[in-house]
């Protein structure tokens, strides 16, 4: 007669197993450092490309003497007061005179661009809002989301995201960083879709979709839209309050409750970069318009890019656009490295390549952001159990 186990005798899964053993050793994630230093670089290089080359090459040509006489070469009026605030209206105009060409639809090609940016960078305040609220990132500079945000809107994403990427694999170079903390406090799991949709989304949309008719309406929206960092961070906090509270307090205080309103936030993210991202690909393929091209919209061109204010201006755009998703990109491997770092102790090479190509076909197919939103929603899952392991509370395989 075959032998049994005693009843009671558990057995982990191998994928359990490794993960408590990763995660009770104290280890750093290899080449943390080189991985660091790649984003710094990147940075670097997107500095160069989007404010240094371009100031000694003087590009946008004219976009100081234009601001300064509030009047662009076509003789149409650039507006200077917003709020009534000197310094918050210099700054307005400046983002204004930069924005134009896009929100006023002057040029197609550059209008089309700003919205695929702008519609799929949605992705990316939504992950960063949901890292900022985890209780892991409470005091550490990755909680401060809307400051990055804000100067993101001076010196452009291209620069800031690689930071923002370089600080987080500072913070979370240790093993122990994914042990414990990864829940979001259920009222900021709740207030963060309604808070992103608000104070990100509605604007952004408003800004390009709406008809306002007159050219100073349109300066006023692309004015009203910048704080828009200030305006997720103040809903947040606001509607978290109201949200915290459950008509089911066992399901707000239910461990691993937030999961189910993150997962929302990311489909909902997802649709919109995939919605705009199929938009996109439609009006390329099928216009006649020479401005609606792939290249024009998306590849920067020196050969252009002192053709005019609104074409140097585009450049900028182009290159802010490449440093901020190539970024984002590369951070969405690094995660995806790690949990698998994290869950089997050591990914093959197959498993790497598998993760590039799968990040790069969503990419090519729905969009960065939709990439984005798509590893995080996978990552979720993956952090549950980092962190259950790490305690032993995990599902163990039934006795026998």
């Amino acid at each position: 007669m075959a032998r049994t186990k005693a009843k009671g005798t558990a057995r982990t899964t191998p994928t359990s197993a490794s993960a408590s053993a990763v995660l009770s050793s104290p280890t750093r994630r290899p080449f943390n450092a080189f991985f660091t230093l790649v984003f710094l670089a990147l940075a670097a290089a997107f500095i160069w490309l989007m404010r240094v080359d371009t100031v000694l090459s003087d590009v946008p040509v004219d976009f100081l003497s234009t601001v300064e006489a509030e009047r662009f070469a076509d003789g149409t009026p650039l507006e200077s007061r917003y709020t009534g605030i000197g310094v918050v209206d210099d700054a307005a105009k400046f983002l204004v005179a930069a924005f134009l060409s896009g929100t006023a639809g002057w040029d197609a090609g550059i209008r089309l661009q700003q919205v695929y940016f702008l519609m799929n960078w949605f992705a990316v305040v939504c992950v960063w809002v949901v890292e900022a609220s985890r209780r892991r990132n409470a005091g550490r500079l990755l909680s401060c989301v809307t400051l990055f945000s804000l100067i993101y809107q001076f010196v452009g994403a291209g620069i800031i995201a690689p930071v923002y990427c370089a600080l987080y694999m500072y913070t979370s170079g240790g093993d122990a960083y994914y042990s414990q903390g990864r829940e979001v406090p259920i009222g900021y799991a709740r207030a963060i879709l309604p808070a992103a949709l608000l104070g990100y989304l509605a604007p952004t949309v408003a800004l390009y979709y709406v008809p306002w008719g007159d050219i100073k309406t349109v300066q006023y929206m692309t004015a009203l839209w910048q704080p828009f960092p200030v305006f997720i961070c103040v809903l947040l906090l606001v509607l978290s309050v109201f949200l915290s509270s459950s008509p089911s307090p066992s399901a707000a205080n239910k461990k691993d409750g937030d999961v189910r309103y993150l997962k929302i936030v990311y489909l909902v993210a997802g649709l919109v970069a995939a919605g705009v991202h199929v938009h996109t690909v439609y009006a390329c393929v099928t216009s006649s318009d020479p401005w609606l091209t792939f290249s024009y919209v998306f590849l920067p061109n020196k050969g252009l890019w002192k053709g005019s204010m609104a074409l140097g201006l585009h450049y900028i755009f182009q290159q802010d656009f490449w440093g901020a998703y190539g970024a984002s990109l590369f951070w969405c491997w690094l995660v995806v490295y790690d949990v698998q770092r994290l869950l089997t102790g050591k990914p093959t090479l197959v498993q790497l390549v598998q993760a590039v190509l799968g990040i790069g076909f969503v990419t090519l197919v729905a969009g960065p952001g939709t990439a984005i939103v798509t590893v995080w929603n996978w990552r979720e899952d993956k952090l549950v159990m980092l962190e259950n392991d790490s305690k032993g509370t995990s599902k163990k395989s039934k006795a026998t």
